[in-house]
């Protein structure tokens, strides 16, 4: 087997799996480990840092162990795939469809749609009938070159925003990052699903729509979101699946109301489940409409508890015709009986309820183990095993999920029994991420959030946030600090404000100091600094408590209030407001110098000299220089000190030393390249463009200004692209290109600034000085 068909046949079996293709950079990563070749050389040839690739690697690798359900690695990826092309050919293997028979209608049905051009189809129909199944299934054969879902959550307030669900998209599945407004995200959005065949599943969508079957008012967002998947310009497919009707009329869709099984789809599926089967299936066929999932469970339950009788069961459940007039029934009677025969599958039924199956739209069986608390464990195994063969949960490769019908019967009586210790012991297993790797494992970490904001234990929510955890770039962060980090603003943004009203003074002060640095990257700097005034409210007067907190207690306290008028000073600095700046960090040098705490004293040093230079303070500039250069020579910089290193290049620019700021600038982007520093590299780029301006490069300087620009706007980082936008602004300007000078400085930078409301800023604007 050589490289290529080892590729060709990993594609293929991942299609058969999950509904989507390697990507461009999975299939180059394949190739070039399989030459046996190393990251860093890999990285040089798609133009990208060695942390890109070892990041996407790493989560291939995962990828690739679940789907061969054996640990994939760098090292052993060549031997493992030769073994087992050699005996697992996709064209040979068997796809367990028996839970996918008799819609051969239907197929054909959707197939009539795409073929009249109506590429975005609402799969409507009355609970467990199969919308899921069949949108599924069809996206997988439909010739898609990606599939994308999103499962929406039962409840209607827990329903993740779509700005939330866009961007994870765009991360994820396309290695693109949002734009730094909902309008932008959806543009790009819109232009992958144009250069590729996309197929969308967007899957129980009514706990969305209001009872006229319009979107909700507080999600209103997947109005626009919806106005792009229906552009019948695009060569994919979005599937829809819901209980409602649709209803907003400036959608481009189509409604198809999926009907129950056929009698003979019935009996096939008895039949293969070993039952026998007589004239007493139509009945009960005929009771339920063919509904698929009321199908398999009475398979299931004739299998597991009367021995494959039809007859029996019949006798058993004789007025069962009259009793159970649909699936929910059916499903309360199956919870009644489970609880009789079988206490603890049913316990644990009830509390797998508690589990949201949105980000994680399935769990590993430690999850569901987690659950046995009261079970002895060498029978917990057999308790699950117990729900598969009732088929009362679903499972695929070791990997467990409910059916919403089901989910919802198990939380209406896990709220009456264990629903605050099931919520508990379900966090207690998410909190057992011990490194966050990449988005995968930071996304798992903060499920634990969730379960405690759902028995409203905020202040356990906010220790999951507060968690430090070591990631994959050697730091030791807080969850919320590593999320953001990796560029999920918003999630951390909608989890630290929905919980901020209710915790204690000092996690409050903790969070906050947290939630202004967010605000900050988004552009909401005067929040930002309200913000951090909350954090210096509480350490300040928790500070003259001093005798009665512990040494450990007061040294954090010293840090929370050091870090935030450090925060703080650098928000005045993108307001333009340098004496405030000034102010605040010689208040961080005052407070820290020559204590434990020295490095913030340092970091407020390069601070000052940058303020002092802006403010026509040469010499004082040059002073406070003098004092960290052995420091900067000396010291090992990593890729989140190194932002302050891009401060000192910005610096020794403005003092007209542009043979120093070259050398700095060069050096911060190297620390870059060690990791995602999008907001050290974004900003490096814009001194260096401005130093290339400033040395008569305009050339460079232009093309410097653009890769700046990309990245910030990336990144959503809107006070850096709005000084990124101004600084463009004057180097067309000294290009004699007025027209691209104004579309920069005069519209981009200037919107930037005053959705910030950074008045000096807009004033420097049109005066167009520096």
């Amino acid at each position: 087997m050589n490289v290529d068909t080892a590729i060709n046949w990993l594609d293929r079996l991942l299609v058969i799996e999950t509904g989507k293709h390697l990507s461009d950079l999975q299939i180059l990563i394949v190739e070039q480990v399989w030459l046996g070749r190393k990251y860093v050389e890999i990285s040089v040839d798609y133009h990208c840092t060695e942390g890109h690739i070892k990041d996407i690697a790493a989560a291939l690798w995962q990828l690739l162990s679940q789907l061969l359900l054996e640990r994939v690695t760098k090292t052993n990826l060549k031997s493992i795939l030769q073994r087992h092309a050699s005996i697992l050919s996709p064209s040979n293997k068997k796809i367990d469809d028996r839970q996918f028979i008799g819609r051969d209608v239907a197929i054909a049905r959707l197939d009539e749609f795409i073929a009249q051009e109506q590429r975005t189809i609402v799969i409507q129909g009355e609970g467990g009938v199969g919308k899921t199944t069949l949108a599924q299934q069809y996206l997988k054969t439909c010739g898609c070159d990606l599939i994308l879902d999103l499962s929406m959550a039962k409840e209607t307030d827990r329903i993740t925003p779509a700005e939330i669900v866009v961007e994870e998209w765009l991360r994820q599945d396309f290695q693109i990052e949002p734009g730094r407004e909902f309008g932008v995200t959806l543009l790009r959005l819109k232009r992958q699903l144009s250069t590729h065949r996309v197929g969308v599943l967007i899957d129980n969508l009514e706990p969305a729509l209001d009872r006229d079957g319009k979107i909700i008012l507080a999600h209103r967002s997947y109005l626009e979101l919806f106005r792009v998947l229906t552009d019948r310009q695009l060569a994919g497919v979005t599937l829809i699946t819901s209980r409602d009707r649709l209803c907003e009329v400036d959608l481009n869709l189509i409604h198809y109301r999926l009907p129950g099984l056929d009698i003979d789809t019935w009996q096939t599926y008895f039949k293969h489940r070993k039952i026998d089967v007589t004239s007493a299936i139509f009945p009960l066929h005929q009771t339920y409409g063919g509904n698929a999932k009321a199908m398999e469970i009475i398979a299931g339950n004739i299998h597991a508890d009367f021995e494959g009788d039809l007859a029996i069961y019949l006798q058993s459940n004789r007025d069962l015709c009259d009793l159970e007039t649909g699936l929910k029934q059916l499903i309360t009677n199956q919870f009644d009986r489970l609880q009789l025969l079988d206490l603890d599958a049913y316990q644990l039924l009830c509390r797998a309820g508690c589990y949201r199956y949105q980000d994680l739209a399935r769990i590993d069986a430690e999850a569901l183990l987690a659950l046995l608390w009261d079970t002895e464990p060498a029978q917990r195994m057999k308790v699950v095993n117990a729900l598969k063969n009732r088929s009362l949960i679903e499972f695929h490769r070791g990997q467990y999920w409910l059916h919403p019908a089901i989910r919802a019967e198990s939380i209406s009586r896990l709220r009456h029994t264990d629903w605050i210790q099931a919520h508990q012991l379900a966090a207690e297993y998410w909190s057992g991420v011990a490194k966050i790797i990449d988005i995968s494992t930071a996304i798992t970490a903060l499920e634990a959030y969730y379960h405690y904001l759902e028995i409203g234990d905020f202040t356990r929510a906010a220790r999951v946030l507060l968690q430090p955890r070591d990631n994959q770039w050697g730091q030791f962060l807080t969850l919320a600090s590593n999320l953001y980090r990796m560029g999920l603003i918003q999630p951390v943004l909608l989890a630290i404000t929905q919980i901020l009203p209710c915790l204690p003074p000092r996690i409050t002060a903790e969070l906050s100091n947290i939630l202004g640095d967010l605000y900050w990257i988004v552009g909401r700097v005067h929040e930002a600094i309200e913000a951090q005034q909350s954090t210096l409210k509480y350490t300040t007067k928790a500070l003259l408590q001093i005798d009665r907190l512990d040494r450990h207690h007061t040294h954090c306290l010293n840090i929370l209030n050091i870090d935030s008028l450090l925060s703080m000073g650098l928000y005045h600095i993108d307001l333009w407001e340098l004496v405030k700046a000034q102010n605040l960090f010689e208040k961080v040098i005052e407070i820290a110098s020559n204590t434990a705490h020295d490095r913030w004293a340092q970091k407020a040093i390069v601070c000052l000299a940058l303020v002092r230079s802006y403010l026509n303070k040469p010499e004082a500039a040059r002073q406070l220089l003098k004092t960290i250069e052995p420091l900067i020579d000396r010291q090992k910089w990593t890729g989140s000190s190194a932002y302050f290193l891009q401060i000192i290049g910005l610096t020794y620019t403005n003092l007209g030393d542009y043979d120093r700021a070259s050398s700095i600038f060069a050096q911060t982007l190297a620390f870059c390249q060690t990791g995602n520093y999008l907001q050290t590299q974004g900003r490096t780029l814009t001194g260096l463009a401005r130093l290339y301006r400033l040395q008569g490069n305009l050339p460079i300087a232009q093309t410097t200004h653009l890769q700046a620009i990309e990245i910030l706007d990336r990144l959503g980082a809107k006070c850096d692209l709005a000084e990124a936008y101004y600084q463009a602004g004057l180097t067309w300007q000294q290009t004699g290109d007025l027209r691209q000078s104004q579309i920069y400085c005069d519209f981009r930078a200037h919107r930037l600034f005053t959705q910030m409301a950074a008045l000096q800023q807009l004033a420097k604007i049109k005066a167009r000085i520096y």
